[in-house]
């Protein structure tokens, strides 16, 4: 009797896709939860690296269509999947990693980059739950009635576990930008080529399936100012208005993710956004006027 590595929910996509004869499967997302009778989890609606051809403890499900003798060759999130037969692949144990020989170097580079991403965000849930042990463990306590000593304990506890704090909400913004674009635009797949300009900035190059290309950036500054940005902030905003300006697009974007610093780009500087859209995160997910085209 044969065995198999797969086991738990996502033996019945095994199954289903062992029992095929077909070279190239196509899949609806709604036909594999049936397969399944399960909801798939959000990531993999979202992360390219959840159907990536790679399995270790994190992407369990892989093995579902690795043993069944298939890799995924394209994911249009919340439509289809399409699984190909793998005439040759060699599995190596080390990596605990599939390497197929037709896969091209920007493919590799694309899945490492959404990989990376996805493993991030295991890692600020991971810390989430950290933190939220840590008050249900301490909630008693109160800091101002504490011995110098303690006190200094509890900010050392908590500046190990928030970490890069700063990363996280960048990083997290950057998965935003990618959602509201998902929204609006038939974009197949996000290139690995989403550029980190510096700490709090983010650019996009995308293309949709019609062959439009949209640009975005991305800003998560707090203004320095009650009213306007510091100099060196200035300096760096002045330059992604004139990166934008300066390239031919379907679409352009500037995101940011302070309500001050939307209010005074509109303000102060819409003259030198003419035609893009000034949007805020996370409140334009949910409500157009926070979606100014300028």
């Amino acid at each position: 009797m044969e065995t198999t590595l797969v086991q738990g929910k996502y033996l019945p996509l095994f199954n289903y896709l062992k029992r095929q004869e077909e070279r190239r499967v196509v899949l609806t997302f709604e036909e594999i939860e049936q397969i399944l009778t399960v909801t798939l989890p959000r990531s993999a609606y979202t992360y390219h690296a959840w159907w990536g051809n790679t399995r270790s403890g994190t992407y369990v499900q892989a093995a579902a269509w690795l043993e069944a003798g298939f890799r995924v060759d394209e994911v249009q999130f919340g439509k289809s999947v399409e699984f190909v037969k793998v005439s040759r692949e060699i599995l190596t144990k080390k990596k605990n990693k599939v390497v197929k020989e037709e896969m091209s170097t920007n493919k590799e580079r694309a899945l490492n980059v959404e990989q990376e991403e996805f493993d991030f965000f295991q890692r600020m849930t991971a810390k989430m739950d950290l933190i939220q042990t840590f008050f249900v463990h301490n909630s008693h306590r109160r800091f101002a009635a504490e011995e110098l000593q303690e006190q200094f304990d509890v900010v050392r506890s908590w500046k190990r576990m928030l970490g890069n704090i700063e990363q996280d909400m960048n990083l997290l913004a950057s998965q935003l930008v990618i959602e509201f674009l998902i929204g609006k635009y038939d974009i197949p797949s996000f290139s690995a080529d989403k550029t980190q300009q510096d700490s709090s900035t983010f650019t996009y190059d995308e293309t949709t399936t019609e062959g439009n290309r949209i640009l975005a950036t991305l800003r998560t500054v707090i203004p320095a100012l009650p009213n306007d940005f510091g100099p060196h902030q200035k300096g760096g905003m002045l330059h992604d208005f004139r990166t934008l300006n300066s390239k031919q697009a379907y679409a352009k974007y500037f995101f940011v993710t302070e309500v001050l610093t939307f209010k005074i780009v509109q303000q102060k500087y819409a003259q030198q956004l003419s035609g893009i859209s000034l949007v805020l995160l996370p409140q334009a997910l949910d409500d157009e006027k926070w979606v100014v085209k300028l």
